[in-house]
């Protein structure tokens, strides 16, 4: 029997290590291993940021072996360069472990990837090389067929986790939401199990707020929604933008991208709340976009060439 490649799925992002187990573990070249146990492991995929502690980790990253690949998220970038911007004399420490991160990444055993072809860039400002390979759920079998005859009782859905309310912009939909209060918005916190009676009294009577959806329920909400918001400070390619567009809503996002409006200052997307709702139709040509470049076939066979690329793998 063949050799199988042991991978280890690492990093401070859980619901997005969940995701990328679900995909690697249909590939039978791969063993998933526990993440606790990034020493036998042949890869450690490490999910959000620089990778592993160096100090806690050394002989890993003295070694070119095992493959460390980091998959930068995000916020894991802003952290980085914000990191850089220091005064030298509080970045001592920094600059040793960054020069070990360095070390590795020319030996050729570090590889970087990022969520977004943006923040390639960004950290190519800080030196650090990386390719650009979007984490995806978009599967039809396990998303299931998008109901086109589901009323639209929810005029606009959002995600905004409560520790970082204002960063995902929760301040700005509220205001939205106080403008025009007669239309229906819900915000969805993945932060909590349950939500506090003072946060529920302090939101406007048309927003309805909820606690973390199960996966298998959250379907059923962007059926019933028509317009996704993603008001984010900084961003990669969110997933819930890709399932949006998967079950035909309309998207409103701070970034650029194919069949979702771009939102530009405050008061002009306020200004567009009314449009927005009354020329409303599904968004077929989201839905075909996603599905025909952000499937998690896709993001397999790309996983799969980077790996083939320092490890001898056989399909």
């Amino acid at each position: 029997m063949e050799k199988r490649i042991k991978i280890s799925i690492c990093g401070s992002e859980q619901a997005i290590n969940k995701v990328v187990c679900e995909s690697l573990n249909e590939i039978k070249t791969l063993e998933i291993v526990h993440s606790d146990d990034v020493s036998q492991a042949d890869v450690i995929y490490w999910i959000y940021g620089k990778g592993p502690s160096i100090k806690k980790f050394f002989p890993l990253w003295i070694k070119k072996e095992p493959i460390i690949i980091n998959h930068w998220v995000g916020s894991d970038v802003i952290g980085e360069l914000k990191k850089r911007q220091q005064p030298g004399i509080f970045r001592i420490g920094d600059i040793i472990r960054d020069g070990i991160f360095y070390w590795k990444m020319k030996r050729g055993g570090l590889v970087n990837l990022t969520a977004a072809p943006w923040l390639v860039d960004e950290l190519a400002k800080i030196h650090i090389t990386a390719t650009f390979l979007p984490i995806t759920t978009i599967d039809k079998n396990k998303l299931g067929m998008v109901d086109t005859e589901r009323e639209k009782d929810i005029d606009f859905l959002s995600y905004v986790p409560l520790r970082s309310f204002e960063f995902y912009g929760g301040d700005k939909i509220v205001r939205l939401a106080q403008r025009w209060q007669e239309y229906t918005f819900l915000l969805i916190f993945p932060d909590l199990n349950e939500i506090p009676q003072d946060i529920v009294e302090k939101m406007p009577r048309n927003v309805i707020i909820s606690p973390k959806v199960p996966r298998s329920k959250m379907n059923e909400l962007f059926n019933r929604s028509k317009i996704f918001i993603r008001y984010t400070q900084h961003d990669a390619i969110s997933l819930s933008v890709l399932e949006a567009l998967y079950f035909n809503l309309q998207v409103s996002w701070t970034y650029d991208f194919p069949f979702v409006q771009k939102i530009g200052t405050q008061e002009k997307f306020s200004d567009s709340i009314p449009l927005l709702v009354k020329n409303w139709k599904p968004n077929e040509d989201g839905h075909t976009f996603v599905t025909e470049n952000y499937t998690t076939e896709k993001y397999k066979k790309n996983f799969l060439k980077v790996l083939k690329s320092r490890i001898s793998l056989h399909d």
